[in-house]
């Protein structure tokens, strides 16, 4: 093997292993902003708005939002993945690793969430009737999260 040819591979493994690295560290399920993690400012620039909740770090954010009847809740896409705002029961949360065990679509709503930056990231809804609704990410285990809507 030529020098150059060695250069350019260990230049390419140089190249990969950085978005390798950020692919495995996206997935880990690490929640920004915990106590022992501070948020970087490309999480801070996605932050949840006013009704709104953000797909990040494979969690919705916030999990739990709590809005008046008639309210329209949009959810945007923080990542580079696709997502789906799925509604419907899921259950059966193992606590150490967040998975969900069972999930059931309701047919209330079921949108694509394209990846961030892409025609389809966003994706709203408006609830009318006041109750606790459910929904996930159909792909996504540890996307698991409720609307509670007061009368």
């Amino acid at each position: 093997m030529s020098p150059t040819a060695r250069i350019t591979r260990s230049g390419l493994a140089l190249v990969a292993l950085p978005a390798l690295l950020a692919v495995l560290v996206g997935c880990t399920g690490v929640t920004p902003g915990a106590p022992d993690e501070p948020m970087s400012a490309s999480e801070a620039a996605v932050e949840a708005g006013p009704n709104e909740v953000v797909t990040l770090s494979l969690r919705f954010m916030p999990e739990d939002i709590t809005v008046p009847v008639g309210t329209t809740v949009t959810w945007r896409n923080g990542e580079t993945i696709g997502h789906t705002i799925t509604s419907g029961a899921w259950g059966d949360v193992n606590e150490s690793t967040g998975l969900r065990g069972s999930q059931t679509a309701d047919g209330l709503f079921d949108h694509a969430l394209a990846p961030m930056g892409q025609e389809g990231d966003t994706f709203s809804f408006t609830f009318d009737e006041p109750g606790e609704y459910l929904y996930f990410c159909q792909p996504h285990l540890t996307m698991n999260a409720r609307v509670i809507v007061e009368g």
